[in-house]
């Protein structure tokens, strides 16, 4: 049983990942398709959205170690969210893609029923974690940028049509921030599949622990 239950929550947590950056890399093939366009923009900011994911999660689990009263926690999770989610909904926007607004979605309501309603102390471990790693893993991922890679099957006309007038990094070298976010998500998934390999290691008493030095 617990070694399904390991592989379960591996599997959960790092072939989300695996699968992002397959498919980061077959749009970096070949882009084309109905909605390139909205989509090539969506894929070569996908690192930039992450990064905010990254930031509000760590900022958003910090309520529920703060205080126990669910509206505390409640008027936490509404305000970091008003805030973060305004900047990650003008990205939605730009980008056209309602990939990013299912996206969105889902980090919401995971975050709502893990640090408002069920207050999981084990969850918001893990997010806290996860977001410190996270960061590390993306500025370290970053170099990547510094790289002289091939455009592949983004071509002069499809990259104008999606970003225009190429006057900033992004709208030059969008294939550079499609290989930043293949490199991280493919690191952030055998990160995903430790933590959930592990996370069945984990005792009641160590939760505990971790969660009493969390609130120092």
């Amino acid at each position: 049983m617990i070694l399904l239950t390991r592989i379960l929550l591996a599997a959960l947590g790092g072939l989300p990942m695996l699968l992002l950056a397959i498919t980061l890399v077959l749009t970096w093939i070949d882009p084309t398709g109905p909605e390139s366009v909205s989509w090539l923009r969506a894929a070569a900011t996908l690192i930039l959205i992450e990064f905010l994911l990254l930031h509000s999660g760590a900022f958003m689990a910090v309520g529920p170690v703060l205080s126990d009263r669910i509206w505390v926690r409640l008027l936490w999770f509404l305000g970091f969210g008003l805030v973060y989610g305004f900047s990650l909904l003008t990205f939605a926007h730009w980008t056209g893609s309602s990939y990013i607004l299912w996206v969105l979605a889902g980090v919401l309501l995971s975050r709502v029923i893990t640090l408002v309603i069920l207050r999981d102390k084990r969850g918001t471990i893990l997010m806290l974690q996860r977001s410190v790693i996270g960061m590390v893993i993306l500025l370290l991922t970053a170099l990547i940028c510094f790289l002289p890679l091939p455009p592949l099957g983004i071509t002069e006309e499809l990259r104008y049509q999606a970003f225009g007038a190429a006057d900033d990094f992004l709208r030059t070298h969008p294939q550079r921030t499609l290989a930043w976010g293949v490199v991280y998500f493919l690191l952030m998934a055998f990160v995903e599949v430790f933590a959930g390999w592990r996370t069945p290691d984990w005792t009641e008493q160590q939760v505990e622990t971790t969660w009493t030095e969390l609130r120092k």
